[in-house]
């Protein structure tokens, strides 16, 4: 259980660094780009993703086509956990147009080709996902760090439901693999969160 002050200093990192991407009128989603003059659907941003080689975490955004995207989002962060031969998706991080996160979704073990592992696994790698990473997206990576901590129960409960998921569509499907790779099924599981009201419950009012 995230004690409550994890909580507050991880809502005062989001809050912080929103703040100073909007004071030189940037938006989180454009920060993540990287400096990109365009954002090229399906291309990954940065170009070889953002990885933390010591605590083996990394993360990329992207966006897929417009009939793709949900109504107002621009794009999505994905995370993940590498471990030598393998890598496994922890959560799905979907910005709107303004750069405020408003959906979690995990995705079918297809959609990444990702090694797919229990959720208790996945929760515990989430737990810990925190990267240190240098130059102009550190501060991206210490927001998505400080996200997966305001909104860690938030994920818990989509990743346990993942599984209840694929535990359904083994059967309609057959057999696991199948159900693994069918491309019928790509998100398995997805919530809409709110920031703003979540920051609230853990900043301390300004006198």
């Amino acid at each position: 259980m995230l004690i409550q002050s994890t909580l507050c200093l991880a809502a005062q990192e989001i809050a912080s660094i929103q703040t100073r991407y909007a004071k030189k009128g940037l938006t989180l989603s454009e920060a993540a780009l990287c400096g990109a003059r365009e954002f090229i659907e399906w291309s990954h941003y940065p170009k070889n993703d953002l990885s933390d080689p010591e605590s083996g975490y990394e993360f990329y955004y992207h966006a897929h086509t417009a009939d793709e995207m949900q109504d107002g989002e621009h794009g999505h962060f994905h995370l993940f956990k590498r471990n030598e031969a393998e890598f496994h998706h922890l959560i799905g991080i979907a910005l709107n147009q303004q750069g405020l996160p408003v959906r979690l979704f995990t995705t079918n073990q297809w959609v990444t080709g990702e090694k797919l592992i229990s959720a208790d696994l996945v929760i515990d790698e989430l737990r810990n996902f925190d990267m240190a990473t240098k130059g102009r997206l550190g501060p991206v990576s210490r927001w998505v760090s400080a996200l997966t901590k305001l909104f860690f129960t938030d994920m818990k409960v989509l990743i346990v439901e993942r599984d209840r998921k694929i535990t359904q569509l083994e059967i309609d499907c057959g057999d696991l693999m199948s159900a693994l790779n069918s491309r019928k099924y790509h998100v398995l599981t997805e919530s809409k969160i709110d920031l703003l009201d979540r920051l609230s419950q853990y900043l301390l009012p300004v006198n």
